[in-house]
């Protein structure tokens, strides 16, 4: 999923190498969704990583949102109230799940954190492919304590809908690599591969 209409990329304000934080301007109703993979392409290679966590509040701590409206819908309160959405901030969670240098995908943290201020877009679905095709990057979601299993059978979901016709083979070599690291963690993998058929 793009930004909704009129709205910015959001942008990296936080910068880690396993983990990275983004925000947009202002609140947005349909911020990327949970699992999906997105790509930071400025700096000396395009970093890659999954949705974990979204978050909307007033970007002022100190200033706590108050309920108002009534009978009216969030649409019509923001409506007759142009001033909330400007003090409103949504913030997304974004663990690394590997990068792109070259022509070459590997699912490895990135030698260096995404530069602050570098536009978070939608990875193509050629760059989900070529960095998932393996199920390797689901190491380092299993690996990252960002990542419940909610969020990693949403990235598997999520990356398989890149994958278009080839999808149900991609989704038995994810479910062995998931097997594969989780063997000590049956309930895990249960949880998991009940979340990638949901």
């Amino acid at each position: 999923m793009t930004p909704g209409p009129g709205s910015e990329a959001p942008r990296v304000v936080e910068a880690g190498l396993r983990s990275f934080t983004c925000a947009y301007e202002r609140y947005v109703e349909q911020p990327f969704q949970l699992g999906q993979v997105v790509a930071v392409r400025e700096g000396p290679v395009t970093i890659l990583g999954c949705i974990a966590d979204t978050a909307s509040g007033p970007e002022d701590p100190g200033r706590p949102l108050q309920a108002q409206g009534g009978a009216l819908t969030a649409a019509e309160v923001f409506a007759e109230n142009p001033h909330i959405r400007p003090l409103l901030r949504t913030r997304l969670t974004i663990a690394a799940c590997g990068y792109i240098s070259g022509e070459g995908a590997l699912a490895l943290l990135p030698p260096s954190p995404p530069p602050l201020l570098a536009r978070v877009e939608p990875a193509t679905d050629a760059e989900v492919v070529h960095a998932t095709a393996d199920g390797a990057f689901l190491a380092l979601l299993t690996a990252s304590p960002l990542c419940d299993d909610a969020v990693i059978a949403a990235a598997v979901r999520a990356a398989a809908n890149a994958h278009g016709a080839e999808a149900r083979d991609f989704t038995v070599r994810a479910g062995k690599e998931l097997a594969r690291l989780l063997k000590a963690e049956p309930a895990r993998l249960s949880s998991i591969l009940r979340g990638v058929t949901a």
